[in-house]
């Protein structure tokens, strides 16, 4: 691993910043993310103070993150269209190298994986082979295997909250394809061919006699036809249709009967295997580790689809209560049929930890799904201000002061009427360290719904972050690093951390006819959403929302300068330097239609005597 410290004296100020994504964080779970904020400054913070690079600080900041359930970054993370955890991050240093990953599965900390990518890719191999700097899909979990990353199951990465909300939009998805085609057969005047949802749909609504029945009948006529072999009904055979053995399929309609086993599918299942193509089905039931990797606790009560509540006394998740609920709730399925009957019915076997599978079952069949109520995040206790210390009803100037810092405020700002969060992208973080280093990191667990092998900008250097070096023969050492949150497919299209990067570097805004002028750092951010993003052709015929957030520092001799700007509802924020007690925190909110919302803060460094 390379060093970042040669040159320069250990003892400068040393700041780190960081984000919990662009989206909406409602108000009732506002404090839950900025404790996360809170957390991770502060971890980073610590590792700097004891002599800690800034690529270290960034990947303790953004590993906090991922660990909380409430963020879309690792643990918690949405799931792909066939309900797997895919996450992409990225690591910048100041010299402007990168290690990423995406979308990769398995591994809980994917930021670990970028870091480790971005040490390797300073290292030299044999016959002057070029070491990697990003890695994606199956072949980025085999490296972090190589590596000693650890390799976990599937669905330790699946949170209760995500998998309902997964559960949520698969039958919204479902609900969507069957009313176009209504649509198109009022058009045309003609029936259309059911689809195998319809299939599964009618065979969920059957009763339990009737299913009874066919199974009797499909036995008896195995009898009478000595060519037809014993099987379960013909309609067991369609619900295959929604995943294919291939990971990357086309088509987006998805059944909900379909599902992957969670456990290990045969009793002597060797816990270091890893299916190379992943499982392509949906999951079956909750995570039984719902806050394994989450050291946060949830609300008091937390509501499932019946109205039952799994709170513990402290506030925090009561992980018993859930898993007992998921037990009572599997003992029947299919409108009255137990899930036993249905399983000997179906020529299902039962393995011994409760599990179902044929006898020629392998490690990437599927089985019916057991509808449970999957319980939900809760509400977390709502609070007047963000944070101590943070004063969030103050304007916000139009240029930022070096000598103090500053928020954006909330004057007349109009939060969504939902509770629900709605953070669709990535985490991010940007650290100096205490030899004058700056660095940047980001992650993310992708859009939900998406498709398997989707690389989102949280993977990619000059999309969703980016590091301007500093040049040698500069007097005023500048460097720039930002990171990016929101639409990652725009944000693609128009370079977005790079490009941002330049304006702050050079205080420019881009003018009509592609050309420049002098601007405040803070008029240049705006004008970079306004002109270089939202106005770019891609993103105005594009039938997607446009939505982003950025957070650049800009570093010099004499200081450092947080610049922050969304056109989102919300963007939680927290910052803190090596002379301050604690972090600041702060949630910004805009007053919505797209409006952008910015602010920011300073940090003069200390005058060396």
């Amino acid at each position: 691993m390379f060093s970042n410290k040669r040159g320069r004296k250990f003892g400068e100020t040393a700041c780190i910043f960081v984000h919990a994504g662009a989206g909406y964080h409602s108000v009732a779970n506002e404090m839950v993310h900025l404790s996360a904020c809170n957390d991770a400054a502060k971890l980073a913070m610590n590792v700097m103070k004891t002599g800690g690079s800034a690529v270290d600080a960034v990947e303790i900041a953004i590993k906090c993150l991922e660990d909380r359930e409430i963020t879309n970054a690792g643990y918690g993370s949405n799931l792909a269209i066939d309900g797997v955890v895919e996450c992409d991050a990225l690591v910048v240093d100041h010299n402007g190298r990168s290690g990423g990953a995406g979308a990769v599965a398995q591994v809980k900390n994917p930021i670990s994986l970028a870091r480790v990518l971005l040490d390797h890719s300073a290292t030299q191999l044999s016959l002057r082979r070029v070491p990697p700097n990003l890695l994606v899909g199956q072949g980025a979990t085999d490296f972090a295997h190589e590596q000693g990353i650890p390799i976990v199951r599937y669905e330790s990465l699946v949170s209760p909250a995500a998998q309902e909300r997964w559960r949520r939009w698969s039958q919204d998805l479902i609900a969507a394809e069957r009313k176009e085609r209504e649509a198109q057969t009022a058009r045309y005047g003609a029936s259309p061919t059911p689809s195998d949802a319809d299939y599964d749909s009618q065979f969920l609504t059957m009763t339990a006699e009737k299913k009874r029945k066919l199974y009797t009948t499909s036995m008896a006529e195995a009898l009478v036809n000595d060519a037809q072999p014993v099987s379960p009904p013909a309609s067991d055979d369609r619900k295959s249709f929604a995943y294919s053995s291939s990971p990357s399929r086309a088509s987006s309609a998805i059944s909900i009967p379909q599902a992957y086993n969670t456990d290990k599918t045969t009793p002597e299942a060797d816990d270091s295997y890893t299916d190379p193509y992943g499982p392509p089905g949906p999951l079956s039931r909750p995570s039984v580790a719902e806050f394994m990797n989450s050291p946060q606790t949830a609300a008091e009560t937390i509501p499932s689809d019946t109205g039952k509540s799994y709170g513990s006394k402290d506030g925090g998740f009561s992980r018993h209560g859930a898993e007992e609920q998921a037990v009572r709730n599997s003992s029947e399925i299919f409108d009255g049929v137990s899930l036993k009957e249905y399983s000997q019915a179906s020529g299902l076997g039962t393995w011994s930890d409760g599990t179902f599978g044929t006898e020629s079952t392998t490690a990437s069949s599927y089985h019916g799904i057991a509808f449970e109520d999957i319980p939900q995040l809760g509400p977390a206790p709502r609070s007047v201000s963000s944070s101590p210390g943070v004063d969030q009803d103050a304007p916000t100037p139009r240029a930022i002061s070096p000598d103090e810092a500053f928020f954006s405020d909330k004057e007349n700002s109009l939060p969504p009427p939902t509770d629900e969060d709605s953070i669709t992208d990535t985490v991010g973080a940007i650290a100096i360290d205490m030899y004058g280093n700056i660095a940047c990191g980001a992650s993310s667990g992708g859009i939900g719904m998406k498709h398997r092998g989707r690389i989102g900008p949280a993977a990619l250097v000059g999309i969703g972050a980016s590091v301007i070096p500093v040049d040698p023969d500069d007097p005023d050492r500048t460097t720039v690093a930002t990171v990016t949150s929101g639409t990652g497919e725009h944000m693609g299209t128009t370079m977005a951390a790079s490009v941002c990067s330049n304006r702050i570097f050079y205080s420019q805004r881009r003018t009509p006819g592609g050309g420049t002028e002098q601007v405040t750092e803070d008029e240049a951010l705006k004008a970079f959403i306004e002109r270089d993003f939202m106005n770019h052709p891609s993103v105005r015929h594009s039938q997607s929302t446009g939505a982003i957030g950025m957070l650049t520092v800009k570093r010099t001799s004499d200081g450092a300068w947080l610049y922050y700007a969304h056109n989102t509802d919300s963007f939680a924020i927290a910052s803190m330097s090596s002379d301050d007690a604690k972090p600041s925190c702060s949630m910004s909110r805009s007053r919505g239609n797209g409006t952008i919302a910015q602010g920011g803060k300073g940090v003069r460094f200390r005058k060396k005597k």
